[in-house]
């Protein structure tokens, strides 16, 4: 502290102080302000967003009444005169036009009794006169609308309203009711094919309080009770306003505008999330914040190292080399566990299976086998060997450059190949391996041997999995398709448990293993390093009744030149 006092009698040393506190000063008023004018420009270009799609949403709705305003119209005028024509109990069975659907799915015209008279739909004798909607009607004066609460559909998909007005006779009386059905999802199917955000909010909400239809992200839903909500208080007191508030339905909080309808009982609402409006401002002020901070801190080092000096330069100098030396031998040593592991792992396999072809060799030499089967079982192990050094010499190049020697191949070979080895050496000894080939054949521009490595762990994964399962059940389907005019899919099935969901959600990771404690994750992670270098993807999913895990590689670039 005596030095520090000491250092700061300097005039020099207090040009350097003031001029950093006027520094991290300026910076803090300046990134508040800017946090500060940041949200208020998203709220108000949130605000007019929301305004504009709750004005086109009114619209919308209001066109699809329209609609079934013009059908009512149409229904009435053709069959109006005859609605107290026939039997009562006998409802008569009628057609919409083609012009009127899909929006409308039904209709019904009801008698001054409540008695239906003809119907869309076939069905018995049926009486509304107790029905909300028809006593509206019967009691409003002149031409009116009503609009029920949404009702499920005969085919119990989804759920429809019943969009209806009065018909009256030539002398101005009530003669009856003409409706049509809406499905609820029709009415918040605006703009169609957007994207919505999660929290994104339509919905048609009758003053009655009753949710008529609501759009929350990608999620429909209808029937919610809304009476005494904040909703409906905001709605009575400025039916064409805006509210921040929670929903009355999940509770999160959204800034809302909302619009009345004049020709029904009913009003739209539209909602923007708390999160997506003030999200991305929240972001950059973090960033703000911790950049702030950063020069903060930056300005008090500096005014540290200047006290401390040439000292405690050096000494941070000597701990950098010291971390620096230890992160290079850490490097050393990380890459050589890698090799070391992905030759033990993948060599298993072709040493497995020329020890297997010797083995056969010498019980032929012991007994009455020809000179030629076992020259044939000596050239097989030797073709075994042989895969084991290119195998050998594709890790070590690999790793060396990270690239492939990639060449035309016939995909159907190389997946048959990599199916006849693992029989061979047994890596899936008890499962049924089908293979399903793109149509046409087709050929790709890949690595034959990484590309088989990647097949025969996948197929010795996939016996594994289905350990547990009786022999009959094992079964390992392997299929290849065209994904795109670039790649090829190959996909390796079982019928195993599937992937568990704590190995399901780290997948991409490195090291990751489908073998709970007992692997080491090094199998999946050349596989997919294999498969990074080719430019494909390496994904996995689980199905019904086991797992699939699939992989791209490019597909004949003189082929796709050609189509």
């Amino acid at each position: 502290m005596k030095s520090f006092w000491a250092i700061l009698r300097q005039p020099a040393a207090r040009i350097v102080v003031a001029a950093a506190l006027s520094f991290v000063i300026i910076s803090w008023i300046a990134v508040i302000w800017q946090i500060r004018e940041d949200a208020a420009t998203a709220i108000q270009s949130a605000s007019r967003e929301n305004r504009s799609r709750v004005v086109a949403f009114e619209q919308y709705v209001r066109r699809t009444l329209e609609l079934a305003d013009l059908a009512t119209e149409y229904l009435g005028e053709r069959y109006g005169g005859r609605i107290d024509q026939g039997d009562s109990t006998r409802p008569n069975l009628i057609t919409l036009p083609s012009y009127f659907r899909p929006m409308i799915t039904g209709a019904e015209i009801a008698d001054r009794d409540g008695n239906i008279r003809f119907t869309t739909k076939p069905t018995g004798p049926i009486n509304v006169k107790d029905k909300r909607v028809f006593r509206e009607l019967l009691a409003a004066p002149g031409i009116a609308r009503a609009i029920s609460n949404p009702s499920e559909a005969l085919d119990s998909k989804g759920a429809v309203l019943l969009i209806a007005r009065s018909w009256r006779d030539a002398k101005g009386a009530f003669a009856g009711a003409v409706a049509v059905d809406i499905p609820t999802d029709r009415f918040v199917d605006f703009n169609a094919g957007l994207r919505y955000r999660p929290d994104d909010l339509i919905s048609i909400i009758s003053l009655r309080g009753m949710t008529l239809a609501r759009r929350e992200g990608e999620t429909v839903s209808w029937g919610q009770d809304l009476k005494g909500k904040p909703v409906m208080q905001e709605q009575m007191a400025h039916p064409n306003g805006e509210y921040w508030g929670p929903s009355a339905i999940d509770g999160k909080r959204r800034l809302f505008s909302h619009q009345r309808l004049a020709s029904y009982p009913i009003f739209v609402t539209s909602g923007i999330g708390e999160h997506d409006i003030l999200g991305p401002a929240q972001q950059r002020a973090r960033w703000f914040l911790v950049l702030v901070s950063a020069l903060t801190l930056v300005v008090g080092a500096l005014l540290a190292l200047y006290f401390r000096h040439v000292l405690k330069q050096q000494q941070a100098r000597r701990r950098f080399d010291v971390i620096r030396d230890e992160f290079a031998h850490s490097a050393r040593v990380s890459s050589l566990s890698e090799m070391a592991g992905g030759l033990a792992h993948e060599l298993n396999q072709p040493l497995a299976a020329a020890s297997n072809f010797l083995s056969v060799g010498e019980l032929m030499l012991k007994g009455d086998g020809s000179r030629e089967a076992v020259l044939l079982q000596i050239r097989q192990a030797r073709s075994q060997i042989t895969r084991a050094g290119d195998i050998i010499r594709r890790i070590r190049d690999y790793l060396a450059k990270g690239s492939a020697d990639l060449r035309i191949e016939s995909i159907d070979d190389v997946i048959n190949d990599a199916i006849e080895l693992a029989r061979g050496a047994k890596v899936a000894p008890s499962a049924r391996i089908t293979y399903s080939s793109a149509q046409p054949a087709a050929r790709a521009l890949i690595d034959r041997v990484q590309i088989q490595q990647v097949l025969v762990n996948l197929i010795r994964n996939a016996e594994e999995a289905m350990a547990a399962l009786p022999p009959e059940q094992r079964a390992i389907r392997i299929s290849c398709a065209v994904a795109s005019d670039e790649f090829l899919r190959i996909c390796v099935e079982d019928t195993g448990p599937g992937i568990p969901d704590a190995v399901f959600g780290k997948f991409n990771m490195p090291f990751i293993s489908t073998k709970a404690d007992k692997g080491l994750g090094i199998g999946l992670s050349i596989c997919r390093s294999i498969i990074e270098v080719h430019g494909g993807e390496f994904k996995a999913e689980n199905l019904t009744r086991g797992a699939m895990i699939c992989f791209t590689v490019p597909r004949d670039p003189t082929l796709m030149a050609v189509a």
